[in-house]
């Protein structure tokens, strides 16, 4: 925008949510340097509180915004000489509600753009209310870099997956260049149910460098709108991080089912605990028998050893398991603040009722009683995040994800 141009309402509010993004940043931090209007209000928020005397540099994510940031005297550095950042501030063209799950690359530059995400501690999303959507694709197209050479074939495959793509062109008409020398393919696909999904097919085909869907990468999300600036945290913003989730209950609560739809929407792993029973568990399960301490044991360390895991690799995920009685839970929780148990409470009609449709599982109906007799519901000394599963499996796991995440108002 020049700066003769009047500011327009909209960005207004771009503004004041960058600056409210631009309050994270601390002396002597690594600073990612987003693209596009909204980052530009950011570098000059930056600006000033480098003028001001904070010391900090900057890591842009394109040719456009290193030239915004050394008219404004801020210090640039790259991968060279710093391979994390602490901070990155960016735009988006979408934000999913709940999930906080984004399309970028609108700008051109969403490979860079993704790179410089991957290597941030936080990343910190700038938007106005008008980028807030129900489902990921409801307005904005899925942005692909393409290498020039065969883009036809990338696109046919493109379109197998849906999509109805354009080759996006420069403003002299020409096919778009970005700052790597690939082009950039325009995919408007129906509202995506399962972004990480999609993502991750898009990444299979050949001659495609990257995608602009950014699933599990926003820590936060600043969002100005007519009743002032607002944060919204992620799910993986939590008191141990990055999070895993231990979703329990009952057989029949829903456990799977309500796991994956978190894992499709969240775009974190996913383990199903009852595939971690020793054959002689299923055995007695099967022919009816309920399991000892003594049989769950191995089975709960088994489910420890898999959160540990995703621990160890600083990863994300969500794991089933009935974790029935306290001294179960201490197991598979003890002293680890990532892990958060989500349980899932329903009463005996209606668990029965699930039980009664579920076909191929080892874990007969008339067993349900047992599970109830042997249940000690999560007090609030275990911070549980308790959800009644009388509702379908995508609403539960929206009030999950509204759970974890957090939602603040940070100025009017």
């Amino acid at each position: 925008m020049p700066a003769s141009a009047p500011e327009t309402p909209r960005d207004a509010l771009k503004r004041a949510a960058a600056e409210a993004a631009v309050a994270l940043v601390e002396n002597d931090m690594v600073v990612g340097l987003g693209t596009g209007s909204t980052a530009s209000f950011a570098i000059a928020a930056l600006a000033r509180r480098h003028a001001e005397g904070l010391r900090f540099v900057g890591l842009p994510t394109s040719e456009r915004t290193a030239a915004q940031a050394r008219a404004a005297g801020i210090p640039l550095t790259s991968f060279s000489a710093h391979r994390q950042i602490d901070l990155t501030i960016d735009g988006a063209d979408e934000v999913e509600r709940g999930t906080l799950n984004l399309i970028k690359g609108l700008g051109g530059a969403l490979l860079h753009e993704k790179i410089v995400a991957a290597a941030s501690r936080r990343l910190a999303i700038v938007v106005d209310g008008g980028k807030l959507v129900d489902r990921l694709g409801m307005q904005a197209p899925v942005p692909v870099e393409v290498v020039p050479f065969g883009l036809e074939t990338a696109r046919d495959h493109l379109e197998v997956l849906g999509a109805s793509t354009a080759l996006r062109q420069s403003a002299a008409g020409a096919p778009y260049v970005t700052d790597s020398g690939h082009h950039i393919v325009d995919c408007r696909f129906a509202p995506i149910a399962d972004p990480a999904r999609l993502e991750e097919r898009i990444g299979r085909i050949v001659g495609v460098v990257e995608s602009g869907l950014f699933i599990a990468r926003a820590h936060m999300v600043f969002v100005a709108d007519a009743g002032g600036v607002h944060r919204l945290d992620g799910a993986h913003v939590h008191r141990g991080s990055p999070p895993v989730l231990v979703v329990m209950g009952v057989s029949g609560a829903g456990k799977t089912t309500v796991a994956e739809e978190l894992a499709a929407r969240l775009g974190w792993a996913f383990q199903e605990g009852d595939e971690l029973h020793p054959a002689a568990n299923v055995a007695k399960m099967r022919a009816g028998i309920a399991l000892t301490d003594e049989d769950r044991a191995p089975w709960l360390d088994r489910v420890a050893a898999w959160i540990d895991r995703q621990r160890a690799g600083r990863q994300p995920g969500i794991i089933t398991c009935s974790a029935l009685r306290k001294t179960y839970r201490q197991r598979i929780v003890g002293d680890r603040p990532e892990v958060r148990l989500v349980y899932l409470r329903g009463g005996h009609d209606l668990v029965a009722k699930h039980l009664a449709g579920r076909a191929g599982h080892f874990m007969p109906g008339s067993l349900l009683q047992s599970q109830i007799d042997t249940l000690e519901e999560p007090e609030a000394d275990e911070d549980p995040l308790t959800i009644d599963v009388d509702r379908a499996a995508d609403q539960i796991a929206d009030e999950i994800i509204r759970l974890l995440g957090a939602s603040q108002r940070i100025s009017a």
